[in-house]
C-alpha cells in the first residue's frame, strides 16, 4: 500500500465541460534535472481506464490492471535509462472508457503519477498540462462487442506532435483539474499492480498472402468494419499492384511495398491480406509512408473462411480506422489487444503515393514460464497437448479471458478449466488467485457472482458462481495456499447461505427471473434462455444447477475444514448429503435409467444430456450401484442423449476415467477425433466450440481457453499425477499405459518438480518417478 498524499499526489483530468466517455486526454509535463546522478527513477502511475507513457520521445509502457473502481492498483515504471541531465518531458495519454464492459466496470475518468528520482520528483497536480486528443475520435463512436466497447478512429491529419521533446506547448494545453469525489474513487492509499506487468514483444512478421483492387460501395453511415465486409474486392498479382517498386531494407521483417497510384480513385483502393502465421493477442502497429487524406480501414480476424477477414457479423466490428498525416508516419494502438490470425486492410484516397512497410501486432503476454512437461510416443497428442498450452497463455492477461478476440472476459466456468490446465503446464499461482478474487468481489447479495469481473451486466448465469467455489478449492489443492481461502471464505459463506435458503424439498430451485441465464453448455436444450416475457409460475428444477450446487458444498465443506471452521463444514456436507438423496428420487427415470435433466416448469420436457450424468457420476450423486451402467451408457456413442460439448467434456472425461482400463483408450480416442479435428482444419489454438467460426451465427471464436483440457487429461491421466494433500506435499502417481506405448513428463509444484517417466517393454512397465521432498500416496 501506497499513500500518494504524501507526496502532493493528485487525481487530475480535463474540466468537466470536456469530459465524455470513450475519451482520450494527452498530458505533458517539462521537467528540468540539474545533475542526474544516477540511473534510477521510477514512475508511479493508476489510471481509469488505461494509460500509455513516453519519455524523452521513448516509449515506456501501457495497461492498467482492471479492477474495480474503489480498489484502483498503480503500477511502477522504471525509466530512469531515459532520463539525462538538463531538460526532459514526460508525456502521457489517458484513455477513459466511461461505459461498463465486459472487463470493466465504469469509474469516474482520472489518472495519478509520481515520478520518484532520488533528488528530484514530479507529482500529479494542477500544474500538469493537459488537453483532449487532437487525433484520436473522443465520444461515443461504435463498438468492437458489446464485451469490449469502442472501436478507435485515429486521424494523424492533426497530430502536431506532441510528444516530442522540442515540441512547443501553445494555447489548446489547459492546466489539468483536480479531481475529487465520492470516498473511495479517487482514494490516494493504492496497492500495487498485484500481477507481473505484461511483456510487449517486438512486432509479428509480416506475411501478405493474398492482395488486389476493391470498390466501395457501403453508405457513409456504415461502420469501418461494415465497409470493409462489403467492398467488392478483385485480386491481383503483386507485381501489378506494385509493378518494380518493391525494395526490402534491412530495418523492415517485410519488404516495402509501392503501390501504383492509378489503382486509386473516389470509390477504388488497394486492400492486403496479412498472416501472422498463427493466432496472436498483441497491440496493433501499422507503417507507411504516403499522403495526407490516405484512410486505412484495419480488420482483423482469426480466419479467412469467407476467403476474406470477417470483419462485421452480428452486429460485431472488427476494424478500426486510421487516416493518414503527409509523409513517413508509424502508429501503435496502446489500449486495447486485438486478438487475431490475419489483418486486412482497405486503403483508400490515395493521391500520389503509397508505400506499405508494416502493418501486424506486438504481441503481448503475461509473462509466465512453461514449467510442466508432456510428451509420449503419439505425436498427435504431442502436438494437442502443445497447442493446448498456446491455447491457455493466449487467454491470460490481466485476468484468465474467455477470447482475447471477441470478449477478453473472465468467467468463473472458463476459468476453472483454464487454472486447472495451468497448475500443470505452469506451476504459477499468483495469476488464478487474483482472478478467483476478482469473481468473488463481485458477489450480489441473491448469491450470484456477476457473470464476468470486473463488470456490471444485467445478466448472470448461476451455475458459473458454483463453480467459482470449486475452482476456488482446486486453486487451495494445487497451491496449498491457505491465505487465498481465509480472504475468500466470508463471501462463500455468504453464497452458501443465499443458496441454502432457496432449497425446496431438498432442492435448490431453479432461479426465475430475467437476471438469470439458466445456461449449462452450448449443447441443444443446455444453453438457457437469457430473458422471458414473464416469470413461470411453477417451480422448475435443474438438475445440472443441483449437481454443480452438490460439486459447490463439498467443495466449500473442504475449504472451510482447512481453516478450522468445522461447523460450516458439517453444515454444508449434510445439505450436500440431503440433496444427493433427493436428487436420486426426483430426477431418475426408472424406464431409462437415466437422469433427465428438467422437472417442473411449463410444460415440463423430457430431456436427457450427458453432461447430466457425467456430472451426477462426477459430484458422486449417482448411487454406487448404478455408476458402471452409467458410464457404459455415456460411453455409447449413440445413447439418445445430447452430447457435451468441448469445454464440459472434461466432467465426461473423468466420469468414464473412473473406471480407467475400461474407459481410458475411448476418453483418449475422443480427444485425439475431435481436437485432432480442430489442428488438421489448421488450428493454432483450440475452439469455442467444435463448429469452430460457424457456431453462434458465424460469430465462432477459434481461441477459447475452455478448451484446453487435453492438458489436464494427460497430465492427471496418462502421467497420473494428483495431488492428494494441498500444494501436492502428498500425490499420487497412477499412470494410464492402456494407449500409447511410453509417456513422460514434469508437474510443478509448490515443493518441487515431480518427473515421471513410463515405458512398456514386452508384458511390462518400466516406470521411473523422482519428486524430491514430496511423498508418493502409497495407498493407490
Amino acid at each position: 500500500m501506497k499513500n500518494f498524499s504524501e507526496y502532493g499526489v493528485h487525481w487530475i483530468w480535463i474540466s468537466e465541460d470536456e469530459q465524455d466517455v470513450n475519451q482520450y486526454v494527452e498530458f505533458r509535463k517539462e521537467f528540468f534535472i540539474e545533475n542526474l546522478t544516477g540511473k534510477k527513477a521510477s514512475l508511479f502511475i493508476a489510471a481509469d481506464s488505461n494509460y500509455a507513457v513516453w519519455m524523452n520521445d521513448i516509449f515506456v509502457n501501457c495497461g492498467q490492471f482492471n479492477n474495480y473502481p474503489e480498489d484502483k492498483t498503480y503500477d511502477v515504471l522504471e525509466v530512469g535509462e531515459m532520463l539525462h541531465s538538463g531538460e526532459n518531458v514526460l508525456c502521457i495519454i489517458a484513455y477513459y472508457q466511461g461505459r461498463n464492459s465486459f472487463s470493466y466496470l465504469k469509474g469516474d475518468p482520472g489518472i495519478l503519477f509520481y515520478l520518484d528520482g532520488g533528488n528530484f520528483s514530479i507529482a500529479s497536480n494542477s500544474q500538469i498540462l493537459c488537453r483532449k486528443s487532437r487525433t484520436y475520435k473522443n465520444g461515443p463512436i461504435y463498438d468492437i462487442t458489446p464485451q469490449l466497447a469502442f472501436a478507435f478512429m485515429y486521424d494523424a491529419r492533426n497530430e502536431d506532435h506532441w510528444l516530442m521533446k522540442d515540441y512547443k506547448v501553445y494555447d489548446s494545453w489547459k492546466k489539468a483539474k483536480i479531481m475529487t469525489g465520492q470516498e473511495g474513487i479517487y482514494k490516494l492509499d493504492l496497492k500495487q499492480r498485484p500481477l507481473k506487468k505484461l511483456d510487449i514483444h517486438e512486432r509479428t512478421e509480416m506475411h501478405i498472402i493474398t492482395q488486389g483492387v476493391f470498390m466501395r460501395i457501403s453508405e457513409e453511415a456504415d461502420t469501418p468494419a461494415e465497409q470493409v465486409q462489403t467492398d467488392f474486392l478483385s485480386s491481383r498479382l503483386l507485381d501489378d499492384l506494385c509493378p518494380g517498386e518493391s525494395q526490402k531494407p534491412n530495418n523492415f521483417a517485410a519488404d516495402v511495398f509501392q503501390i501504383n497510384p492509378a489503382l486509386f480513385d473516389a470509390n477504388n483502393g488497394v486492400y492486403f491480406v496479412i498472416d501472422l502465421g498463427q493466432e496472436e493477442a498483441g497491440l496493433f502497429e501499422l507503417e507507411v509512408e504516403t499522403d495526407e487524406g490516405t484512410v486505412i480501414d484495419v480488420a482483423h480476424g482469426e480466419h479467412l473462411d469467407d476467403l476474406r477477414v470477417r470483419a462485421s457479423v452480428g452486429g460485431r466490428n472488427f476494424a478500426n480506422r486510421y487516416i493518414c498525416c503527409e509523409g513517413q508516419q508509424g502508429f501503435i494502438y496502446p489500449f486495447k489487444r486485438l486478438g487475431c490470425r490475419f489483418i486486412e486492410i482497405h486503403v483508400l484516397n490515395v493521391k500520389s503515393r503509397f508505400a506499405l512497410q508494416y502493418v501486424g501486432l506486438r504481441p503481448v503476454e503475461y509473462p509466465v514460464e512453461e514449467k510442466g512437461r508432456f510428451k509420449c510416443s503419439d505425436s498427435l497428442y504431442n502436438r494437442i497437448y502443445q497447442t493446448g498450452v498456446r491455447t491457455l497463455h493466449l487467454c491470460m492477461h490481466e485476468h484468465y479471458e474467455d477470447t482475447p478476440w471477441r470478449e477478453q472476459a473472465l468467467y468463473a466456468m472458463d476459468s476453472r478449466n483454464q487454472a486447472l490446465c495451468g497448475y500443470y503446464c505452469f506451476g504459477e499461482y499468483d495469476f488464478p488467485d487474483v482472478s478467483f478474487s476478482l469473481l468473488g468481489n463481485s458477489l450480489k447479495e441473491d448469491g450470484y457472482l456477476e457473470i464476468v469481473a470486473p463488470s456490471q451486466i444485467e445478466i448472470t448465469i448461476p451455475s458459473f458462481s458454483m463453480a467459482w467455489v470449486q475452482e476456488v478449492w482446486e486453486y487451495y489443492l494445487y497451491s496449498g495456499r491457505l491465505e487465498a481461502v481465509r480472504r475468500l471464505a466470508p463471501l462463500i459463506e455468504k453464497m452458501m447461505k443465499a443458496h441454502i435458503g432457496n432449497i425446496r424439498d431438498g432442492l435448490l430451485i431453479t432461479p426465475n427471473d430475467k437476471r438469470y441465464w439458466n445456461f449449462y453448455e452450448w449443447a441443444d436444450g443446455l444453453e438457457g434462455c437469457i430473458y422471458k416475457e414473464s416469470p413461470e409460475p411453477s417451480i422448475k428444477y435443474d438438475a445440472p444447477f443441483n449437481l454443480f450446487f452438490h460439486i459447490a458444498l463439498i467443495c466449500g465443506a473442504k475449504l472451510f475444514e482447512a481453516i478450522g471452521e468445522l461447523e460450516r463444514a458439517v453444515e454444508y456436507r449434510a445439505w450436500a448429503a440431503y440433496l444427493k438423496e433427493c436428487f436420486h428420487k426426483k430426477f431418475w427415470v426408472e424406464s431409462k435409467h437415466l437422469y433427465q435433466t428438467y422437472v417442473g416448469g411449463i410444460p415440463e420436457k423430457e430431456h436427457y444430456a450427458e453432461l447430466t450424468q457425467a456430472l451426477a457420476i462426477y459430484s458422486g450423486v449417482c448411487p454406487q450401484s448404478l455408476t458402471s451402467e452409467l458410464r457404459h451408457k455415456l460411453a455409447l456413442q449413440e445413447n439418445d442423449m445430447v452430447k457435451t460439448t468441448l469445454s464440459h467434456s472434461i466432467y465426461k472425461f473423468e466420469a468414464l476415467l473412473g473406471e480407467p482400463d475400461k474407459y481410458g483408450q475411448l476418453v483418449f480416442d475422443s480427444i485425439a477425433k475431435d481436437w485432432g479435428n480442430m489442428l488438421y482444419r489448421g488450428a493454432t489454438s483450440f475452439w469455442e466450440t467444435i463448429k469452430g467460426a460457424d457456431d453462434f451465427d458465424k460469430a465462432g471464436s477459434l481461441c477459447h481457453g475452455w478448451s484446453a483440457i487435453p492438458v489436464y487429461i494427460y497430465h492427471a491421466y496418462i502421467l497420473g499425477i494428483k495431488p492428494v494433500e494441498p500444494g501436492f506435499k502428498v500425490f499420487e502417481a497412477k499412470p494410464l499405459t492402456n494407449a500409447l506405448y511410453h509417456a513422460s513428463g514434469k508437474v510443478p509444484t509448490p515443493y518441487g518438480d515431480i518427473e515421471l517417466a513410463w515405458e512398456k517393454c514386452g508384458d511390462s512397465i518400466n516406470k521411473h518417478l523422482c519428486a524430491p521432498g514430496l511423498i508418493r500416496n502409497m495407498n493407490e
